[in-house]
């Protein structure tokens, strides 16, 4: 299985996005849309690693907003960094053969940089050239899982 691990605020939405969610910045349908051409093209699975996935009902908000392809969310782990979040989570799934992490942060493991992609917020969050880049990544080396 190919799984995305996605952080929400800084990749799919950015500081042109005019959508509100609940008095809050939205998700962009823009890059919404090209997150689901990016899970078309790649079969990946999709992971909730954002702190949206706090809300409790992060899978009813995630689908009004269009975000497709999610079978999870990351487990929380207060004041630790999300890498070990993400870590936890393919510890628990060996079915995980590669996988993406799509997130405008930089807290991830070492041995997670090879499956990072950094977005920024003010650079017009998941562009479609890091899409490709993360389309590359799947891929390449097809089945074989960056170590942890």
């Amino acid at each position: 299985m190919r799984v995305i691990f996605l952080d929400i605020d800084g990749v799919l939405n950015c500081w042109e996005t005019t959508e509100r969610w609940r008095g809050f910045i939205g998700i962009d349908p823009k890059l919404a849309q090209r997150l689901a051409e990016l899970v078309r093209v790649t079969s990946a699975k999709v992971v909730l690693s954002s702190t949206w996935r706090r809300d409790p009902d992060w899978q009813k908000t995630m689908q009004a907003n269009r975000v497709v392809g999610l079978i999870d969310r990351t487990p929380l782990l207060p004041n630790r960094p999300r890498g070990e979040e993400i870590d936890l989570w393919l510890h628990e799934h060996p079915e995980v053969e590669r996988y993406a992490i799509i997130d405008d942060d930089s807290d991830m493991l070492d041995e997670q940089m090879s499956s990072y992609f950094r977005t920024s917020f003010y650079e017009d969050g998941l562009t479609e050239e890091i899409a490709r880049m993360v389309e590359q990544h799947f891929n390449a080396n097809t089945g074989a899982r960056p170590t942890n």
